[in-house]
């Protein structure tokens, strides 16, 4: 139930053609997360600061189309939650 709340929240925020598309690229994702780990930790704070759907969404607006698909592999593919866990990237 949980992860579907938050799947949804993510496509109100980024729109579902959007998480589609970065789940169908988790492997990229990951890759982006263990190339990047400062520029993720950035992305994941810094979306974690904002309350209001509307500031979420503007932030989505701005990110790099890759650290917007880390984000949301992080948050809803298992293997890429379990990879960030064993990077100790762990933030949200």
């Amino acid at each position: 139930m949980l992860h579907r709340q938050l799947r949804t929240a993510l496509e109100e925020i980024f729109g579902a053609d959007y998480v589609d598309e970065a789940l169908r690229r988790s492997e990229y994702a990951q890759l982006v997360i263990h190339e990047m780990p400062e520029d993720f930790k950035k992305t994941v704070l810094g979306f974690q600061r904002l309350n209001y759907r509307d500031e979420q969404s503007a932030y989505a607006q701005t990110l790099d189309r890759q650290l917007g698909f880390a984000l949301i592999c992080s948050l809803l593919d298992n293997s890429t939650r379990e990879m960030v866990a064993d990077l100790g990237l762990n933030y949200l």
